[in-house]
């Protein structure tokens, strides 16, 4: 139950930084899947979050799921795999 519950809090964490993301940029994040630089553009902010999700979680989960990617390609790059 407890691996559970942090498997759902690790993805949860994921979308909850992305959308912070697209709330904080949301014109940069425009412009940057507009013109293909996505990465370049907000890619400190990116590894900002991503630094704040695995301080958050256990190494197991870090190793082993892709909660953060598919969030980041998701919900910042609106469906397209930029991360």
């Amino acid at each position: 139950m407890a691996d559970k519950l942090i498997d759902q809090g690790a993805r949860l964490l994921a979308r909850w930084l992305a959308l912070e993301l697209v709330s904080a940029h949301e014109d940069r994040i425009a412009v940057g899947l507009a013109e293909g630089n996505l990465p370049a553009r907000i890619g400190v902010q990116v590894l900002e979050a991503y630094n704040r999700y695995r301080e958050s979680l256990p190494e197991d989960i870090l190793s082993e799921t892709d909660y953060f990617k598919e969030a980041m390609n998701e919900i910042v790059a609106g469906g397209r795999k930029v991360f």
